[in-house]
């Protein structure tokens, strides 16, 4: 399962077969960042631990562009 977590719980899931590849969560990020928001209001902070996967030049890209559109 890869949630997405908040103080109030699971607000977004997918379950995946197998382990998560740094594809298939960039393609997460895709579908679930519009539920962030800027900072700093609620769910403005992304929070990665340091998994390889969560450190690719595209996530950094996704993220920051995410950020920008706000």
């Amino acid at each position: 399962i890869l949630p997405i977590l908040t103080l109030d719980g699971i607000i977004a899931y997918d379950i995946i077969e197998g382990p998560v590849t740094s594809e298939r969560f960039v393609q997460f990020l895709r579908e679930h960042l519009p539920l962030t928001n800027p900072y700093p209001g609620p769910r403005s902070v992304l929070v990665l631990d340091n998994c390889c996967i969560h450190h690719s030049d595209e996530v950094c890209r996704l993220v920051e562009e995410e950020a920008l559109c706000k």
